[in-house]
């Protein structure tokens, strides 16, 4: 018979009382889909941040190269705030700073500036509202409305390579330059550059951005629209 004595000194042994430290690790895959929306699947994030041409958001001179060729020497401004414009709220759920502050202020600037354009013109004699030379009716033809509107700023910024990178999201790119909403962020991204040589450069050099780069070409892009439609 075994005694207590031997029953203590092999009992532990015997019923696993001896503690050992024990590791246990899990590996865990995740997939990370890529390309359209799959119900139930976790989507690459790496890819949130690429725009249509697949081009990847990051401050690169790539990326915002047009804008600071299009501003020049004359009216420069951060690489940052560059990059800040030609990206759309829209972009990767408006995480990254996009450019919506800027447009509001740039197209009220423009509004005024293509205002007082037209009326500083040569006033018709048939004019039936003309103050002090000024000829006030010109600002409800077709050609004044549609001046800082919408349609023709976003062909302005298509046509001037602008828009050539931008960091939007629309829900079909494959439709037309209208119907796919890049005119609307095209415009947008034109508004914001105003606004933003308003904010590192004043009203005065903003006014005088835009009659060196812009009005012109919009009076040109307009016209064609108006006799368009």
């Amino acid at each position: 018979n075994m005694s207590i004595r031997q029953a203590t000194q092999y009992t532990p042994r015997s019923i696993g009382f001896c503690h050992r430290s024990t590791s246990i690790s899990f590996n865990r895959s995740i997939y990370l889909h890529k390309g359209p929306r799959v119900e139930g699947l976790k989507r690459d994030p790496k890819e949130v941040f690429l725009n249509h041409n697949g081009i990847e958001y990051e401050l690169n001179q790539n990326n915002i190269q047009h804008i600071k060729s299009y501003l020049g020497d004359k009216f420069p401004i951060p690489d940052e705030i560059a990059l800040q414009i030609i990206t759309h709220k829209s972009f990767g759920n408006g995480i990254k700073p996009y450019n919506e502050k800027l447009a509001a202020m740039g197209s009220k600037l423009l509004s005024l500036f293509a205002a007082k354009h037209v009326v500083n013109k040569s006033t018709a004699t048939d004019a039936k509202l003309a103050i002090n030379g000024k000829n006030l009716s010109i600002l409800g033809s077709p050609n004044a409305k549609e001046l800082p509107g919408r349609i023709s700023t976003g062909y302005f910024a298509k046509l001037n390579g602008l828009n050539d990178v931008m960091f939007w999201k629309s829900r079909n790119p494959t439709l037309s330059f209208e119907s796919s909403g890049e005119l609307k962020v095209s415009s947008q991204l034109l508004y914001s550059l105003i606004g933003a040589v308003n904010i590192y450069h004043g009203k005065a050099k903003a006014e005088e951005f835009i009659s060196d780069n812009i009005i012109k070409g919009l009076e040109q892009v307009t016209d064609d629209l108006v006799h368009r439609k």
